[in-house]
């Protein structure tokens, strides 16, 4: 129904998440501990998003992640092309006392907004798993939204 396909590893454990006017799951490789995952979120903004919205889009994103306790960004960008556009980022922050790692995407075709997160539960986790990752988040995409 949401309307998208993303690459996931076959031994994860995958989780529903609730989102408020969406939909969510969350793909760990524990089956308790969520602090390494994948998690994706998909919602209907109500409104249609377009290249000339990036540069706002950017700053919220940005002025957010940077609001985190203990926020480095170590990189970032926006794109746009064909199937979608957006912003991501790489950030380090502090949760619970443990310095953690993630990178986070927010894409948007027409009124959809996805946002994945490819998360470490520390910094050495993330960076062992950067390359299981990759595949998962650079091949998300956008599709036609079913009816069922």
């Amino acid at each position: 129904m949401w309307g998208y396909t993303l690459r996931v590893p076959d031994v994860w454990h995958e989780r529903p998440l609730d989102v408020e006017g969406g939909h969510g799951v969350l793909f760990a490789p524990d089956p308790v501990d969520a602090q390494t995952a994948l998690v994706i979120e998909v919602r209907d903004l109500g409104t249609e998003v377009t290249s000339a919205d990036l540069p706002d889009l950017e700053r919220a994103f940005l002025r957010g992640l940077r609001a985190v306790v203990g926020s480095h960004l170590e990189q970032h960008a926006t794109f746009t092309n064909e199937f979608a556009l957006g912003c991501e980022a790489v950030q380090t922050y502090v949760e619970s006392g443990q310095r953690r790692k993630r990178w986070i995407n927010l894409l948007y075709r027409d009124t959809r907004q996805a946002r994945l997160i490819a998360q470490g539960a520390t910094v050495e986790e993330f960076d062992r798993l950067r390359p299981l990752f990759a595949p998962c988040v650079t091949t998300f995409m956008f599709t036609e939204r079913s009816t069922v």
